[in-house]
């Protein structure tokens, strides 16, 4: 499919791969000369140039288009490979989004408990806490790398009874539906359920310099992905840019083979240097120049909150907040994890707000007793 990200794209077998940009390569373009032009060639300038001509100035705009890689039309068969084919409704008595450390201790939780769950994760390989180099505290309130804990949970998952695993991407909330889409069995599933627990993580936020956007430049759990699950190594020698996290994002790079020049403060960073890609970078201390071909940047974080300000504007369908007489969709909603902003967050409270919301004697959306309430599925084609 044209303009797909690639780096987020899983590979199965039979993809054409083709460059939208570059001429006559995406290596060596020639339309980087009109980089030298970026302070005459103000956003919009095709608009005043051509003021008094507008057939002009829509021929301009098209050119533009093709040479800013708009992307090409998919055939009728890519069209088709991603329109859903089948969909399948259910009412889960608990819905899991987010299967990270978070998400997998809230599900076993409430399984545990006696509570039918149903745990939706894009991947279901364990989320970031894969990657992430800030402990949790256990239940027994010791630190713990979260890498160490998710297997041994994704274990407990897959083999618990009362847990549904459901991969796939959750889109929003939609009075009360949660839609589900997995693209690989072109399956759109659609859920209500009578308690729904949030567990959908945080990511990085990039630090914005001059270069920032330049091929080379990874956040740091972009960089460790590639280096502890996809086994690629992201670089041969790096600058770590953080603050906190450096030292250990740094010896987590090293394992993998990579060469750590340095590790600079956040603070210091003026810019990325280079042309087609990275390949080093300028800072305010000593030394002022450090070459490198990777530059990992471990920013700071914000929560993953998309999905809870979903629900919490679902009624206005904009950022204004509506009240109404409906029942509150966030009596039996709780978010757990570093989707709360909490960063180092403690699995015993992550327990303790899913066994709150999946409580069977609790009252759903609906108004009926989630205990009386039986689970319903059906499976239509569309």
């Amino acid at each position: 499919m044209p303009a797909t990200t690639s780096c987020t794209a899983p590979v199965r077998g039979g993809e054409q791969v083709r460059r939208e940009q570059g001429l006559p390569a995406a290596s060596f373009d020639l339309l980087r000369a009109a980089d030298l032009m970026r302070p005459m060639l103000r956003a919009g300038f095709q608009f005043r140039l051509f003021a008094r001509q507008p057939r002009l100035s829509k021929i301009a705009g098209r050119l533009l288009a093709v040479l800013a890689g708009g992307g090409r039309r998919p055939s009728a068969e890519a069209a088709q490979r991603a329109v859903v084919a089948r969909v399948e409704t259910a009412q889960p008595r608990l819905l899991v989004i987010g299967g990270g450390v978070s998400g997998l201790t809230a599900a076993l939780a409430a399984a545990d408990a006696g509570t039918e769950v149903t745990l939706v994760d894009q991947e279901m390989i364990g989320g970031r806490g894969r990657v992430r180099t800030e402990a949790v505290v256990d239940e027994r309130g010791a630190e713990r790398s979260p890498g160490e804990l998710v297997d041994e949970l994704l274990r407990a998952a897959r083999a618990h009874a009362r847990i549904h695993l459901l991969q796939g991407l959750a889109l929003g909330w939609i009075d009360g539906l949660v839609p589900v889409v997995d693209e690989r069995s072109r399956t759109r599933f659609e859920l209500r359920p009578d308690a729904l627990v949030l567990a959908t993580g945080g990511y990085e936020v990039p630090l914005m310099v001059p270069g920032h956007d330049l091929p080379g430049v990874m956040l740091a759990d972009g960089a460790l992905r590639l280096a502890d699950i996809e086994l690629v190594r992201p670089g041969r020698r790096a600058v770590v840019v953080a603050d906190a996290r450096g030292e250990a994002v740094a010896e987590r790079l090293r394992r993998r083979g990579v060469t750590v020049a340095a590790i600079v403060p956040s603070a210091q960073l003026r810019r990325v240097t280079g042309w087609s890609r990275a390949t080093g970078v300028r800072t305010t201390g000593s030394p002022s120049r450090i070459r490198a071909d990777l530059v990992c940047v471990a920013g700071p974080r914000r929560p993953a909150e998309e999905l809870l300000l979903h629900l919490a504007y679902a009624e206005s369908g904009s950022h204004e907040l509506v009240r109404s007489d409906r029942p509150d969709p966030g009596a039996r909603v709780a978010v757990v994890g570093s989707a709360t902003g909490e960063v180092s967050y403690s699995l015993a409270d992550v327990r303790f707000a899913a066994l709150a919301v999946a409580e069977p004697s609790g009252v759903g959306h609906d108004g009926r007793r989630a205990a009386s309430r039986e689970e319903k599925t059906s499976t239509t084609s569309e």
